[in-house]
């Protein structure tokens, strides 16, 4: 039977920033491995387009420096240490809701980059068991969560998260729009948290006659409008 309690906006804030600093930790795992093979390979300027598509703090002076600074550097908000560490953080303030066992698969997250600090591990492999892990949590998540609003709060997040990050490094339209047509899938269930003006011009420029992420102005702009369209 569905559940549909009433959801406080401190527990709704905490939803849906969880979804997206866990698919944050996801995805940023899987374009920094793409982004180390090819700096092993000699192609330093890989490292500063990931950079500045991410907006990130600091400045890192070699690739050495930058793959272990991207993995472990917790004031860095676009590493993978600080999105993990504040999902765990919004997880458990939520653990009577996704209960323990969805929480531990961060917290195995969170001990594994710390050990991996500690040893200065700069392979990207090594943290492969964390986006395993992401997956389980997101499995858990759904089958542990009892109030479908609040799942459908932190899928939101989730989705809101991976097309931020898709416009971010150029996919395609067809992704793009793949990512946007399921972010308003979950929407539609908590039409309370929309931004109706803002979904009308999202609606308007993700359509393939407007896409065109070579334009600064528009990327900027569709950019802008995913991370005010949810009201939480």
């Amino acid at each position: 039977m569905t559940r549909n309690h009433l959801i406080s906006a401190t527990k709704a804030n905490c939803l849906y920033w969880l979804g997206r600093y866990e698919e944050r930790v996801y995805i940023t795992l899987h374009l920094l491995r793409k982004c180390y093979d090819k700096m092993i390979d000699g192609e330093l300027e890989d490292y500063a387009m990931f950079w500045t598509r991410l907006d990130a703090n600091g400045v890192y002076q070699s690739s050495e420096e930058f793959t272990f600074g991207m993995m472990y550097d917790g004031d860095n908000c676009a590493s993978v240490m600080a999105a993990q560490t504040k999902a765990m953080d919004n997880a458990i303030l939520l653990r009577e809701d996704i209960m323990s066992e969805t929480l531990s698969y961060l917290e195995m997250s969170v001990a594994l980059m710390k050990e991996c600090r500690e040893r200065k591990e700069m392979n990207i492999i090594a943290l492969q068991p964390i986006i395993d892990w992401s997956l389980a949590f997101w499995g858990s998540a759904e089958q542990r969560l009892r109030n479908h609003k609040a799942l459908y709060i932190m899928m939101t997040g989730r989705n809101v998260e991976n097309l931020d990050m898709l416009l971010r490094f150029d996919y395609s339209y067809e992704r793009v729009a793949l990512a946007y047509d399921s972010l308003k899938r979950y929407l539609h269930q908590i039409p309370t948290i929309i931004d109706d003006h803002i979904e009308g011009q999202l609606n308007h420029l993700i359509i393939k006659e407007h896409f065109n992420l070579t334009d600064v102005e528009y990327r900027n702009k569709v950019l802008k409008f995913i991370n005010q369209l949810v009201r939480v």
